[in-house]
């Protein structure tokens, strides 16, 4: 189901692997201040998100094969 407001699939793996984008550059500025507390916070939201986006691929062209 797509939120229209934001134009959002939340089910869909773009949708993960933008906000992984968004997340890395977090992640870089947060380092770049030296702030190891919030560095890794992002990190483990980082290995969250990359854990969600690859079973979604997965999904994605497991459901696309058939």
């Amino acid at each position: 189901m797509t939120k229209s407001k934001w134009n959002v699939d939340p089910d869909h793996s773009i949708t993960i692997a933008r906000l992984i984008g968004e997340l890395e550059g977090v992640s870089y500025l947060i380092d770049c201040l030296d702030e190891p507390i919030d560095y890794s916070e992002i990190q483990s939201m980082l290995k969250k998100y990359y854990k969600m986006y690859f079973k979604r691929v997965k999904n994605e062209k497991t459901n696309s094969a058939l």
